[in-house]
């Protein structure tokens, strides 16, 4: 075990050693008489075993409650030095980077919804992965670089999530905080509507190509595992400037491992082409917004695309001030007995 602060304990065993001393003088030291009526205890009495035996348990408890009242000192120096223990942790490392690419268009609100609930436990979990977000409408928008800053990616994910949820919410027409819904509603749609009145919306290919883009060091690190996981209704409301099945093509070229996650409620034919595109990446194709179908959706992809680089040992500090603490609570019960014993 080790100490944060040692001079804490330090300075507290000074003051217990200084209380020490004080404590075997004064016990030495022969009581002055201060007034009242003095009694005096013949000669004969003190040879009585009664009194033998009183004299012994009081002179006991008398040590007794010095000792405690050292040792709490102790015991509270201890705490505020904050002892902790040193630990080395094997923590395995993933070579692989995941982006993740919703439409986020409306249609697909529900199925963003529960995909993100359950990627913010994925994400938690990553160790050495790198993690990032593209969303799409008309135009495709960088929402977050890959990074394996895992808590800024967490808060990135929940100001999506609950935006999606204030809008599902608005287009139910439940009652919902309107100045909360349009400043998280701009947080999931600004830059994604760029030329909407021009080129339509849901533009798959493009939002698909942008994630594959978003992959910087293709190149540089080619033996890295590199997947995305798209969600879309696949239904394109507008004019493309790459279609899906080129989006497709060009994570082919690029070693991209697609995931494809389709809505409940698909044209036939729009989900043929979303399959037949991420199976050619050498992903599985996927549908369902149910929390069951999405969780499951999940755990396979998790499986099929760890791969481990690395094992890496990091050392853990954890404070460890329960049995101090537990000794502490001991003494002071104790003490609190003895005084009362005493009559201190």
């Amino acid at each position: 075990m080790e100490l944060r602060q040692a001079e804490a304990f330090y300075i507290c065993a000074g003051i217990a050693v200084i209380f020490f001393i004080i404590s075997f003088i004064v016990f030495k030291r022969k009581s002055s008489f201060k007034g009242g009526k003095k009694a005096v205890v013949p000669d004969y009495l003190r040879e009585i075993p009664y009194y033998k035996v009183k004299t012994a348990i009081y002179r006991f408890l008398r040590v007794a409650l010095i000792g405690i009242i050292i040792l709490s000192f102790l015991v509270s120096g201890l705490l505020i030095a904050r002892p902790y223990k040193t630990e080395s942790r094997e923590v395995p490392h993933y070579n692989r980077d995941i982006m993740l690419c919703m439409d986020i268009s409306t249609t697909v609100d529900n199925l963003n919804q529960e995909l993100i609930d359950k990627l913010i436990d994925v994400v938690e979990e990553l160790n050495g992965e790198r993690f990032g977000i593209v969303i799409f409408n008309t135009s495709p928008l960088l929402l977050c670089p890959l990074t394996n800053d895992y808590e800024y990616v967490v808060d990135v994910l929940e100001k999506v999530k609950e935006g999606l949820e204030l809008r599902i919410k608005y287009n139910a027409g439940d009652y919902v905080d309107y100045e909360k819904l349009y400043e998280l509603d701009s947080y999931i749609s600004d830059g994604t509507l760029v030329g909407n009145q021009e080129r339509g919306s849901s533009i798959i290919g493009d939002g698909l190509a942008a994630a594959a883009l978003s992959f910087s060091d293709v190149e540089e690190n080619p033996d890295r595992s590199r997947i995305v996981i798209f969600t879309t209704d696949n239904d394109l409301l507008g004019t493309e400037l790459i279609t899906l099945p080129e989006a497709g093509q060009l994570c082919k070229d690029r070693g991209i491992i697609v995931y494809g996650i389709g809505t409940e409620v698909m044209d036939p034919v729009q989900k043929q082409m979303m399959m037949d595109t991420v199976i050619y990446t050498g992903g599985e194709f996927f549908y369902g917004e149910s929390p069951s179908v999405v969780r499951g959706i999940v755990s396979d992809i998790q499986e099929q695309v760890a791969t481990l680089d690395e094992t890496h040992y990091e050392i853990i500090e954890t404070d460890v001030p329960e049995t101090p603490f537990k000794f502490l609570i001991v003494a002071i019960i104790a003490m609190i007995l003895l005084a009362f014993i005493l009559k201190v």
